[in-house]
This record gives structure tokens, sequence and C-alpha cells, in this order.
């Protein structure tokens, strides 16, 4: 990993040592060039207004401050400002289980990019990365296949919907068990009832009597939450409703 940094003061010899940020470890300058094109200059320092680059360095990320004493280390540079990244798209390696890999690549590429974002979606289950344009994210997937050294397929960000009801609804269902004999069987009486928007999911026990022992509601419930994860209609959550 290379480091590309400009001297605002002091100089960058090669063989000291430099602080990044508040860290109490230096690194050091093994190896300290001046970038021209594609080629790497090897120079001995850097002086104030000199760009520069440091070989070897994975402590350095974007917009870090380096200092040569720690007593320098409350010494700050005014953030820089990026336009957010908000043209979205989901990609996935071509060969299944390389979906670690394909995220170290993007991780790599946004640490050198601060106008790209990426993110797990747990609810659509995608990989998801984020630029300032089409064209920005076209020249991503060249680093990214260059990089990866794989195809990589690409689908635009699926929505994560929800669902609801409209209206209270009772159901029963019996559900039969044979195991020899007069077998076994399960009751399940449900009410369901909306809710205000937003007000996610209750789930309460309406039981009197002792009719289900108390032990075995847990359990009833954790059914109904498994069951709610997936809508009817479409497969999306269901949300914003009672089950009594």
């Amino acid at each position: 990993k290379m480091g590309v940094l400009r001297v605002h003061q002091g100089r960058v010899a090669k063989g000291g040592l430099l602080f990044v940020g508040h860290a109490r470890k230096p690194i050091r300058v093994g190896h300290l060039f001046m970038l021209q094109g594609g080629k790497h200059i090897d120079v001995d320092e850097a002086l104030p207004g000199d760009l520069c680059a440091i070989a070897k360095v994975d402590d350095l990320s974007f917009d870090a401050v380096l200092h040569d004493a720690q007593e320098d280390e409350h010494i700050f540079l005014k953030p820089l400002d990026f336009p957010t990244p908000v043209h979205g798209l989901a990609l996935s390696p071509a060969r299944r289980g390389d979906e670690q890999k394909l995220w170290e690549v993007l991780a790599r590429l946004v640490d050198e990019d601060p106008c790209l974002r990426i993110e797990q979606a747990g609810e659509t289950h995608q990989t998801l990365v984020y630029g300032l344009g089409e064209l920005h994210l076209r020249l991503l997937l060249e680093r990214v296949r260059e990089l990866y050294k794989g195809d990589v397929l690409t689908e635009p960000p699926r929505i994560a919907y929800r669902e609801t009801i409209s209206a209270p609804a009772e159901g029963h269902h019996r559900h039969k068990k044979q195991s020899g004999g007069a077998g076994q069987f399960g009751e399940v009486y449900l009410r369901v009832e909306p809710l205000a928007r937003g007000a996610g999911f209750e789930f309460v026990d309406a039981v009197k009597g002792g009719t289900i022992p108390g032990p075995f509601m847990p359990a009833v419930e954790k059914g109904v939450r498994q069951a709610c994860a997936s809508g009817v209609i479409a497969g999306y959550p269901l949300v914003d409703l009672r089950v009594v």
C-alpha cells in the first residue's frame, strides 16, 4: 500500500519517523518518492508544498494528518468536503464462495476514493456500492475486475419493501402428526389487528384458564415472528400489526 501526502510545514526525510494522528507507534519512512506520471522518483526528502509518496504504509487512511513528534498530535486540518455518493449498484461474484474476496477488493477501492461507499444490505442480501454517477461506477467496475481477476455480476439494488394488513382477521388451524396409535395434534387460534404506521410488531397472550401452559408461550411467539418475516403477498416482512 502506498500513501500519497502533501507537506504543509517542516520536512519529510527518508528513514525518518512519522506519527499518524493520535497513534503512539510511529511509522518509518523507508522509501520516499516523487510521482511523475507512471514514474516513481526516489528522493531523500520532501519540503513544504511537495506532493510525495511513502511505500508500505498500511496504517494510513484518507485525510490523515502526519507529524514527526507526539507533541504535535493536537494539530488538525479542516476535513475536506466531498459529494455524497447516491448512485447505487449491486455487485456479486460470478464464482460462488468469492463474496469475501470481492468485499476485500471493494474495501480497498473505497479506502482510495472517499466518494465511494459500500454496504451489505441485510434484508436483500446484496453487496451495494454507491458512487457519484454511472461513469464513476463504470470506472470502479473496471478496477474491480482488474483486482478481483474474475467476472462480476451487476444488478440494480432491490428495494426492501414491507407488508402489512388493513383490517382485523381471525384464523384457526389444526396440525396433525401421526405417531402411531391415535396420533397427536395441535390447534392454533390467532387474531391479527392492524396498528398505526411505524408501530412495529406486537404479540399479546390472551390465553385464559391455562389452556396453553405458560412455558409454551415463548415458542408460540417465536413461531409467529418467524411467520411475519415473510409476508403472504410478495414475501416481504410483515410490520405494524398485533397478533393475539
